[in-house]
């Protein structure tokens, strides 16, 4: 700012989030848009034959026919809403279907659950229903008691959005963000809060 008229900040937002649940840390559990990153890397992953995918976005769907063409035996989308209320563009969800994608709608992750090797095994998932609208318009999912039931699983790939990396976000310093760290700009011409910066991506 001290140098140039204007700045713009396109840091990206490259950190998955997930959806808080116990054994998010284990080893077989990843963020979407990581193992694509491994994927687009050519990095060794160990898939296992059985994948379950969390969330109902397009880099969910990217994950799940990813992992059909990896040769996982059995792709599981989980989604704790029905289809016509998942963000993700109908044409991927389509083809997510052709490749051979299970929906496993209205399901909500609870716990995932390790093996003897340390590794996911399996995981517990609550059945859903859909109540009255919520903030965004969509009907909120409600939990349905005594509906627990246990998915055995070699992976989890949690997709279920992103935030900014923490390394790099003492970049937004002084800019007003969102609850998910991102830098709140103008929609129409990328203003910040802050005179002369700027923010897009």
């Amino acid at each position: 700012r001290e140098n140039y008229d204007a700045v713009c900040i396109g840091i990206g937002a490259w950190k998955s989030t997930g959806v808080r649940c116990e054994g998010e840390d284990l080893p077989g559990v990843i963020g979407g848009i990581d193992f694509l990153g491994k994927i687009e890397r050519n990095e060794p992953f160990v898939m296992g034959k059985k994948v379950a995918i969390v969330g109902g976005g397009n880099t969910a769907m990217d994950a799940c026919r990813s992992a059909v063409r990896m040769g996982a035996d059995e792709v599981y989308n989980i989604y704790r809403r029905t289809k016509d209320e998942m963000p993700a563009d109908m044409v991927e969800i389509e083809e997510a279907e052709e490749e051979g994608v299970i929906f496993r709608n209205l399901r909500n992750p609870l716990k995932i659950h390790a093996g003897e090797d340390g590794r996911v095994a399996s995981m517990t998932l609550q059945v859903m229903e859909l109540g009255e609208p919520d903030e965004s318009g969509r009907r909120r999912p409600v939990e349905v008691p005594g509906s627990e039931f246990v998915m055995e699983l070699d992976t989890v790939i949690m997709s279920l959005g992103t935030s900014p990396n923490p390394l790099i976000s003492s970049t937004t310093k002084g800019l007003d963000t969102n609850k998910w760290k991102c830098i709140i700009a103008d929609e129409n011409n990328g203003k910040t809060t802050k005179e002369g910066v700027y923010a897009g991506g």
